[in-house]
């Protein structure tokens, strides 16, 4: 049994590839237990990485450092690159979904969509600073838990590399940031379900009225594929990764800040998958993957980017809460929560969103992919994704360019 148990406590590829598929598929079984009529599907990925994490520490034996110096049950490395890849995955996917019809929703709520995502930002960046006030944590400490609160890695990244630029340890950030993070999905999907019980919404009803509404109209949200994969379609694929990798990676300057602005690794592939879905017909390219392959690429994409999430978070978790991150929990749960339900209440009632739409809208306004991933599941078509879709680009630089400026104002 000693090679099992080197696969399991050990310290090689297969012990880190083996305990992420674990967390992976131990996850999405949990995920799909309804609990009071309720599931949150791929979530559950992101509570087990953290507990087999936290677990997994309690074994000394070949743990890994990171540059911190603090120890995983799988190598940090690794994880890191499990989790781009997954996010790629999962956001080329999106754009290719909603590519379709995406520029066409600007004629139909897409200026809309931004200002309530605009509202969301700038109403969480002023709740940070209130808090932060009130609650005596220093401003950046507190960017690290908004960034959390809203599952923004790049956010973190840019207020990060100001602080670490003026000579100050940006560890305490990374901190607040991964104890804010698990009810930043949490929070989130709570939000939707609230708004979903308050509003009395009728999930079949809605579905119904989207696809008849879909059934009239002779373009449909991704260009129709015709029935198989070919070597020639996962390679535009890859080739589309590869070019959103590029655009992403490409700095733009921005006068007074530290460091230039980029759209990161999920921001520039989904900019090109959108791109590629709206003008692959009108080219007659064949780089469009079929929906079921799709859909596919999403959900793997989703699992490896949570349990990365998960497995990075959970070494630190326990001990983060029970040493004063109890209380910056407790202010990344406002940040998550108060805006959302308050805004997304408004949305509803008075601008008439749809719920579909709303939740998809709230996850693009926090760049949130576990609440999209739920929001989909939720919804059985692409109402969601469109919104998530429609408003993300906006939010990213606009999260990017607060969390900097934030950080350069408050040092």
């Amino acid at each position: 049994m000693q090679w099992f148990m080197d696969l399991l406590l050990g310290s090689g590829a297969g012990h880190n590839l083996f305990v992420i598929a674990f967390v992976i598929s131990l996850g999405l079984c949990l995920g799909r237990v309804k609990i009071c009529g309720i599931s949150f599907g791929a979530t559950f990925v992101l509570l087990v990485g953290i507990a087999v994490s936290h677990f997994g520490t309690k074994y000394p034996q070949n743990l890994f450092a990171d540059a911190n110096g603090i120890k995983h049950f799988v190598d940090p490395s690794i994880l890191h690159f499990v989790k781009d890849y997954g996010l790629i995955l999962f956001v080329y996917a999106i754009g290719l979904q909603v590519g379709g019809n995406f520029f066409s929703s600007f004629k139909k709520g897409g200026v809309k969509a931004n200002i309530v995502a605009l509202s969301i930002v700038l109403s969480g960046v002023a709740l940070t600073l209130a808090l932060g006030y009130l609650s005596g944590v220093s401003y950046p400490v507190m960017i690290g838990v908004m960034s959390g609160a809203i599952t923004n890695t790049p956010g973190l990244g840019a207020a990060q590399s100001v602080y670490a630029s003026a000579g100050f340890d940006d560890v305490a950030l990374s901190n607040a940031y991964a104890t804010a993070y698990p009810m930043g999905v949490i929070g989130t999907i709570l939000v939707f379900i609230f708004l979903r019980f308050f509003f009395k919404v009728d999930l079949e009803k809605e579905r119904k009225r989207f696809a008849a509404q879909e059934s009239e109209k002779k373009e449909s949200t991704t260009p129709e594929v015709k029935p198989r994969v070919s070597s020639l379609t996962v390679g535009g694929a890859f080739f589309g990764m590869l070019l959103g990798v590029v655009l992403g990676s490409i700095p733009i300057p921005a006068p007074g800040m530290a460091q230039p602005l980029k759209l990161g690794l999920a921001g520039g592939p989904l900019v090109v998958a959108i791109l590629i879905g709206a003008l692959n017909h009108k080219f007659h390219a064949n780089t469009l993957l079929p929906p079921n392959s799709l859909l596919s690429m999403r959900e793997i994409g989703i699992g490896l980017f949570l349990a990365s999430v998960g497995l990075g978070a959970g070494s630190t978790f326990y001990e983060t809460i029970v040493h004063g991150g109890l209380k910056l929990a407790a202010l990344g749960s406002i940040i998550t929560i108060v805006p959302i339900l308050i805004i997304g209440l408004l949305s509803f009632r008075f601008l008439k969103i749809d719920y579909f739409t709303l939740i998809g809208l709230i996850s693009g306004s926090y760049t949130n992919p576990p609440a999209l991933a739920y929001s989909a599941e939720l919804a059985g078509n692409s109402r969601p994704l469109i919104g998530y879709a429609t408003v993300y680009p906006l939010t990213m630089f606009l999260r990017i360019v607060l969390a900097q400026v934030t950080v350069s104002l408050f040092l």
